[in-house]
């Protein structure tokens, strides 16, 4: 078995020491942050009682955003420092590390680690289901608040008390005390716990809201929030490895944590100055909040100039049509097409934390019936992925939005009568839907007016997308060439975005304004917002 020692780091040692339930540490690259997370997986592998059987039972998840990365950056971590013969890995159906080690004691750690990337709606069902112990979001910075609010509901169930934890009696004798909590009830979990790890995000994020002002900016009671993030969470930021000198120069920081394993030591970081832009290095080198502009936007025909304005208005002459992204974070896009073929995208509804029925319900209902009431919908087209089983005992996305499953037995749910049909979008083909947006963006319709109009208002992340924030992430730089991934990177940008696809893909399937639409939401009375009309 290889020999492999762990020295934390002082960051490192204050998050080992906590005793919240999450603990997060933020710092530049390179500074070691995945290593304390794995190392404290492990350390809380060992630590875990013993069954009767002698085995210290764990099982954990380790999220990335996207396969690539979680492939090529954190399963790779992973096996510097567990490597074969001390973890056994296996690639299908999911990644998975599996450790069985003996101790002095004679007892034996089994703790299985399963790698999920949340670009695969496979992984994302499995998060759903899974019974895990705890976990660790790497990189949370792309990542979504809702999967650190689903991750949650999923720690602490394994073991349970039927993988050996229950008291075992021999001859009138207890040979085996299952361990116990403070009120004398048995746990099989001696602690339930949630690592994440971070390079900088910018302020916007909910990293940045919880770790700085106390709580998410949405909370209505404020107060109680900071409360609840004192009690749960432990904030830990690693030292930055360079400081600006009194003349404007980049030094080394003395206090720099991981300097030793780095290819050059500070030098590392001084060669990462030239060529960047300050946001960068302020970000990446510095380890401060803030945005940097990597990657290539996926639309480089978007013009905001010309595609977008604070006066987008709807027409009444139009249906309006709805479509739908899926998975943790649903999205609701709504737009209009006239009969010149122009599409516009009126209002975007996004999501942090909320299933889709949740979504639809006190979400997209509500403000479709206070915004668009009486108005005919052409139609409602989702994500094809919706119309797989997954959402939740074994219900489809669309199938919930349907009112699908009313008669079942087991259905305990008012219905959502949403007063229209949402169906699956043709494809998910990645190309044709990117190249449905791209066709809105290239054409021209009556005099000279642009294919495709963006509210600024009511569809800000949109916008945000379009301008670049939708993106090819880098992979490398080779001579003088850059490689980005084939796939736009999976983040709160992304949600909206593959709405506004499904959309597109609608608008360019012989879909005609002046003809289709459900007559089912004429019922409502008229009561147009002026916001969009």
């Amino acid at each position: 078995m290889p020999n492999i020692t762990y020295v934390a780091s002082n960051t490192g040692k204050l998050l080992h020491k906590s005793d919240k339930l999450i603990r997060a540490i933020k710092g530049a690259v390179g500074t070691g942050k995945s290593v304390v997370c794995l190392q404290e997986l492990f350390r809380l592998a060992v630590d875990q009682w013993p069954n009767s059987r002698g085995e210290r039972l764990t099982r954990w998840v380790i999220i990335r955003n996207t396969s690539i990365e979680l492939e090529t950056t954190t399963l790779n971590s992973f096996k510097q420092w567990f490597p074969p013969p001390l973890s056994s890995i296996t690639l299908r159906p999911y990644i998975k590390a599996s450790i069985e080690m003996p101790l002095r004691d004679q007892t034996k750690v089994k703790t299985e680690f399963y790698f999920l990337a949340l670009d695969r709606d496979e992984d994302v069902r499995k998060l759903l289901s899974l019974e895990i112990t705890g976990g660790f979001m790497n990189e949370s910075r792309e990542l979504s608040y809702s999967v650190l609010k689903a991750l949650r509901e999923r720690t602490g169930r394994y073991p349970a008390q039927i993988d050996g934890y229950q008291d075992i009696e021999k001859n009138g004798n207890i040979i085996y005390k299952a361990p116990r909590n403070a009120d004398g009830e048995i746990q099989p979990c001696k602690r339930r716990a949630i690592v994440l790890d971070t390079n900088p995000p910018d302020d916007e994020h909910w990293w940045y809201q919880l770790a700085v002002e106390g709580c998410l900016r949405k909370e209505d009671d404020k107060e109680f929030a900071r409360q609840e993030v004192s009690r749960l969470f432990d904030f830990f930021d690693c030292p930055p490895p360079l400081l600006i000198g009194e003349d404007g120069r980049y030094k080394p920081n003395p206090l720099a944590e991981n300097i030793n394993y780095l290819p050059g030591g500070y030098q590392y970081y001084l060669d990462m100055i030239g060529g960047n832009t300050k946001d960068h290095i302020n970000v990446m080198v510095l380890g401060n909040y803030g945005t940097v502009r990597d990657g290539r936007p996926v639309y480089p025909e978007y013009n905001d100039a010309i595609h977008s304005s604070d006066n987008v208005r709807g027409s009444k002459e139009y249906p309006i049509c709805l479509a739908w992204d899926f998975g943790l974070t649903p999205a609701c896009v709504i737009g209009q097409l006239d009969d010149r073929g122009q599409a516009k995208l009126l209002a975007e509804l996004v999501s942090e934390d909320m299933h889709v029925r949740q979504f639809a319900r006190d979400v997209v209902k509500p403000f479709l019936e206070s915004h668009f009431s009486g108005m005919p919908i052409g139609f409602s087209m989702g994500d094809p992925a919706g119309n797989i089983r997954g959402e939740g005992e074994g219900k489809t996305a669309i199938g919930i939005l349907n009112d699908d499953y009313v008669d079942d037995p087991e259905f305990n749910d008012e219905p959502l009568d949403m007063g229209f049909e949402t169906v699956p979008a043709p494809t998910n083909d990645p190309d044709k839907r990117l190249d449905a947006v791209k066709s809105f963006f290239i054409k021209m319709v009556g005099s000279g007016e642009p294919g495709m109009l963006v509210n600024r208002k009511s569809c800000p992340t949109i916008r945000k997308g379009f301008q670049g924030q939708y993106k090819y992430k880098k992979v490398q730089a080779t001579g003088k060439s850059e490689v980005y991934h084939n796939k736009p990177l999976k983040d709160k940008f992304s949600h909206p975005q593959d709405a506004v696809q499904y959309l597109c893909l609608g608008f360019r399937g012989g879909y005609n304004p002046m003809m289709n639409h459900d007559d089912m939401y004429d019922d409502y009375e008229h009561s147009i917002s002026a916001e969009y009309w």
